[in-house]
């Protein structure tokens, strides 16, 4: 297409635009909620297995600084 024809190209209105751009944020959003909850799903989930690594990691830290 030549620059002209793009400039006589046929524009949607802005609120069908906003209404797009409405329905990918649900899309997120619906998409973060569900690694959200398979994250934290089982009794060693995941997201409990990175903060007891970073507890251990925070504990092996402090004892090695509190070495005189």
């Amino acid at each position: 297409m030549t620059s002209a024809a793009l400039r006589r190209a046929p524009r949607l209105p802005v609120p069908v635009r906003r209404h797009c751009l409405g329905q990918s944020a649900i899309e997120y959003l619906i998409l973060l909620t569900l690694v959200g909850i398979s994250l934290t799903l089982g009794p060693q989930s995941p997201l409990e297995q990175v903060f007891l690594a970073i507890g251990n990691h925070y504990t092996r830290l402090t004892d090695a600084v509190s070495q005189p």
